[in-house]
């Protein structure tokens, strides 16, 4: 496991969607938004750092994960004694260590932009939240590349799970005076969880903090299990 876990970890550092995706773009929207809304632009760091994991733990594995499924190296699996579940674990927890990384990337390049303060207990409680939803993300990635035959298809099938899970958040929009539905979608929507616990952190919250942990570990639960249900070694 040790050795998948290292491979996969330095290959996916040299993943241009990860550059581009998580660290460029976000560091381009908290310079946009430093020069178009100085006075609240401090207050969206939480939903970019959320923002950011999630591309990456969702829409970038989704594709890495197709891709190698494509080029047959998931029929490796068969040739070695390794179970299904080590190889799932392993990759995943270095995509989720990688997340964390990014996290804190674009933490650090908004403190420098925005000059915000954050205490070293915030920095430590944020690891748990990120880590937790980071491989719920991976893993419900590995399911939905089981679901598709092409990229085309993957890219429409992640954005019609990403666009409701985003838009239904307080990431950027309040929910408060939000129709009832979008409400009830915010309330069951993991990506909500996620970005709460980001504030339960940030705020010192620890009983939202703790509320959001226990979601997304039932979260987590629920996408491991479907993800070692659905998973393909090949198209055929």
């Amino acid at each position: 496991m040790k050795t998948i876990f290292f491979l996969n970890l330095k290959s996916s550092l040299k993943d241009m969607y990860l550059l581009f995706w998580s660290i460029f773009m976000p560091c381009t929207a908290i310079i946009a938004l430093k020069i178009f809304l100085p006075n609240l632009a401090g207050n969206y760091t939480q939903g970019m750092i959320a923002v950011s994991v999630f591309f990456y733990t969702f829409m970038t594995t989704s594709f890495i994960a197709l891709s190698q499924r494509r080029r047959g190296v998931f029929h490796l699996l068969h040739a070695t004694p390794l179970p299904l579940w080590k190889y799932i674990v392993s990759v995943s927890s270095s995509w989720a260590l990688i997340a964390i990384i990014l996290s804190y990337i674009i933490l650090l390049f908004s403190i420098v932009v925005h000059q915000l303060t954050i205490t070293l207990s915030s920095l430590f409680y944020l690891i748990p939240v990120i880590l937790t939803a980071s491989l719920a993300f991976v893993f419900l990635s590995f399911f939905v590349s089981s679901l598709v035959k092409n990229e085309g298809h993957l890219s429409m099938t992640a954005n019609i799970i990403m666009l409701p899970m985003l838009l239904c958040s307080n990431a950027f929009l309040t929910m408060e005076k939000a129709p009832n539905i979008v409400q009830f979608i915010s309330r069951i929507n993991p990506f909500e969880w996620f970005l709460r616990g980001i504030q339960g952190a940030f705020y010192h919250n620890y009983h939202l903090w703790g509320e959001s942990i226990l979601l997304l570990l039932l979260c987590l639960a629920f996408s491991l299990l479907i993800s070692i249900k659905t998973f393909k070694y090949s198209d055929q």
